[in-house]
């Protein structure tokens, strides 16, 4: 049975999830197939190293950026900038929304102070059938990723929006069920 692709998805960890890395995380999926598994960002778990911080370490760069690098999940992996300018994007993640994997193309991101973006080290990564499994035993609700929750910042909590749309959402669904049909005034 063909799995349904959750890319461009975004995964919200329920309230039951325990897991220090996972527990309240807003993971924007950035691959899933049947074969590969799936691959994804958790878009909510900044650092305390700041570009400023980055860019001295990585790139030979004097600047200051206070914005803070994010943790994107365990598995190590290409620091990673999600962006809007499909000029230096590697991948277009979800419609308007593009990630920049090369080197070049991140470095040239984060010195021009490219906004909105999300710097991000690391990725979370599924085996094939991992992802169904959990999905399966509730440890994720999913809903459509926009770019509003992706560059979502300030003291806004991501997990809690994100937690609140997926009930209104279901709450329309239910209320479009119990809609009078026809005529009204004849119930």
């Amino acid at each position: 049975m063909a799995i349904q692709s959750l890319k461009g998805h975004l995964l919200i960890a329920t309230p039951e999830v325990h897991s220090s890395l996972f527990a309240r995380s807003v993971v924007l999926m950035v691959e899933h197939t049947e074969d590969e598994g799936a691959k994804g960002i958790i878009l909510n778990l900044p650092t305390s190293a700041t570009m400023t911080d980055l860019a001295g370490k990585l790139f030979d760069e004097d600047f200051v950026w206070d914005k803070p690098l994010h943790l994107g999940g365990p598995v190590a992996g290409p620091l990673l900038v999600l962006h809007t300018d499909q000029g230096l994007a590697d991948l277009e993640v979800v419609s308007g929304v593009y990630m920049a994997l090369d080197a070049v193309k991140s470095q040239h991101l984060i010195s021009m102070e490219v906004e909105p973006s999300l710097v991000v080290a690391n990725f979370s990564c599924w085996a094939p059938g991992q992802l169904e499994d959990e999905l399966s035993n509730d440890v994720w609700l999913t809903t459509p990723a926009d770019t509003a929750h992706i560059f979502l910042r300030g003291d806004q909590d991501l997990w809690q929006t994100a937690i609140r749309q997926i009930r209104a959402d279901k709450l329309k669904e239910i209320m479009r069920l119990r809609e009078p049909l026809g005529d009204p005034s004849l119930n």
